[in-house]
């Protein structure tokens, strides 16, 4: 079995053009902290200086000065301690540094099954809390902790810029059913990313379906919020 369950690797863009898209948001962020600076300056040097926004303006020059710094420091950093690719095989998840040696892995036997009734083992998350949290997911499973109680972990493979993320997800899964057939999916991780329930293949007429709904979503979401500023304001 384990001879025949294929490899699947990570597909990435250039280096060149990561890099690239990752010095552009260092310098973006660093011409703002130079302008708010700027602006922190006259407002000090001001005959009679606004207390508040200079408050303001020192606040915002030291977050986006200390966003630029941290983005350079992690692009600068020892590369072969980044993650640079992934590979999915008969034994899990290998996150894989510039050289292919493995930095950490999530291994099929290491899974559990959830000790909440109402939770699947494998199962899918919104990415973040609020008003459009629905609109991107990630990937959970459940690993044994220090205590050896079952925990759940994020499969996070927004680590790299990826071309193949639906399919690398599809993979895992199919390993998942191949080695851990004990383990149960939730059926709503198969739509939530998109893939094809029989093969696990990322389908992207499915994607194509899920981005209309959401964009006439958000369109009526507009309409709404116009509607009740203009026609149920304007009466008041």
């Amino acid at each position: 079995m384990k001879e025949s369950f294929p490899e699947m690797r990570s597909e990435t863009y250039s280096p060149e053009y990561t890099a690239r898209l990752r010095w552009s948001i260092v310098i973006l962020f660093a011409v703002i902290a130079v302008i708010l600076l700027i602006f922190f300056i006259e407002a000090v040097s001001a005959s009679s200086p606004d207390t508040s926004a200079t408050m303001i303006f020192l606040f915002l020059f030291l977050i986006t000065g200390a966003l630029s710094g941290w983005l350079a420091y992690e692009i600068t950093r020892n590369k072969d301690k980044k993650i640079s690719g992934m590979l999915i095989n008969h034994q899990g998840i290998l996150f894989l540094n510039r050289n292919d040696k493995v930095l950490s892995e999530i291994r099929y036997q290491d899974l559990v099954k959830s000790q909440d009734p109402y939770t699947k083992d494998i199962y899918s998350e919104a990415a973040s809390n609020g008003k459009y949290s629905s609109f991107r997911k990630n990937l959970y499973v459940h690993e044994k902790d220090e205590n050896r109680k079952s925990r759940k972990k994020l499969i996070n493979l927004d680590v790299i810029t990826l071309k193949n993320r639906y399919d690398l997800i599809g993979h895992f899964l199919k390993g998942i059913q191949t080695f851990r057939p004990d383990l149960k999916i939730d059926t709503e991780v198969y739509t939530d990313f998109y893939l094809d329930k029989k093969t696990l293949r990322y389908a992207p007429e499915n994607l194509k379906s899920d981005m209309k709904v959401k964009i006439i979503t958000i369109a009526v979401m507009i309409l709404v919020i116009l509607a009740f500023r203009y026609i149920f304001l304007d009466e008041v």
